[in-house]
């Protein structure tokens, strides 16, 4: 059984062929969501296609929900296992074959789990944030995303585990990104998400994350809101963190 590799990108010249150049040998099918880009994004990876067939090309409206336009990558995979990967990420060499290698010792055992990655925020080319936990990036391609942004893997009772696989990520380095403007397209799609989902604690410490930038006064009362949303424990213990960062 092989392992397939799902992103959706859009507008993303500036690194799509650095990502596909870590992962192109890394797992079995690459398989590619465009919700709408403008620039050179659709060209470039229509080249690579044209040289490895086991790259396709798929085209999404885009409707205001990172995780309609996942779940729609998701049903494009015909691999058993997925490897969820953005266009501003970079799978390290020294950690090429590790994806094949969980798969496969999962396989062998005739069990499933998901996976985290660790993730490694770069800045000038240097990491500066080690993520160890929170990133499911690996996973039965049969699972499917909720919530409209800051979007979650649903799996239920399967085991969740820590794998040593990183991603280099440089999507909020502020040398490359206009990370003002990102900020300000999620909390408008936070927003959007909890008028239907109230209740959400996570969304609504999300929301206090990105707002902490803008209006920390703001910040404090969505940090607020969310600990009264939840009991989880872990859950709590990040909202409380979060709240003493910004006081």
């Amino acid at each position: 059984m092989g392992v397939s590799a799902a992103m959706i990108v859009r507008d993303s010249e500036r690194c799509i062929s650095r990502c596909l150049d870590s992962i192109i040998t890394a797992v079995d099918e690459i398989v590619i969501v465009d919700t709408g880009s403008t620039d050179q994004t659709v060209a470039i990876i229509e080249s690579y296609a044209q040289g490895h067939e086991h790259i396709r090309l798929y085209h999404f409206d885009w409707i205001n929900d990172f995780s309609a336009a996942r779940n729609y990558s998701l049903e494009q995979v015909t691999n058993k296992w997925v490897f969820v990967v953005d266009s501003d990420d970079v799978l390290p060499a020294a950690d090429h074959d590790k994806i094949r290698s969980y798969v496969n010792a999962y396989d062998s055992l005739g069990q499933e789990a998901v996976f985290d990655i660790i993730y490694d925020n770069t800045l000038n080319g240097e990491i500066v944030e080690v993520i160890p936990v929170g990133y499911v990036r690996l996973f039965p391609s049969r699972l499917r995303y909720r919530d409209m942004i800051h979007e979650q893997i649903t799996f239920g009772d399967m085991p969740r585990l820590q794998s040593d696989i990183h991603l280099l990520h440089d999507g909020y380095d502020i040398n490359l990104v206009d990370v003002m403007s990102k900020k300000k397209r999620n909390i408008e799609l936070l927003i959007q998400n909890l008028k239907a989902d109230n209740d959400n604690a996570r969304l609504w410490l999300h929301l206090g994350r990105e707002m902490s930038v803008l209006d920390k006064e703001k910040a404090l009362r969505y940090l607020k809101i969310a600990v009264s949303k939840t009991t989880n424990s872990e859950l709590l213990v990040l909202i409380r963190k979060e709240i003493e960062s910004i006081s």
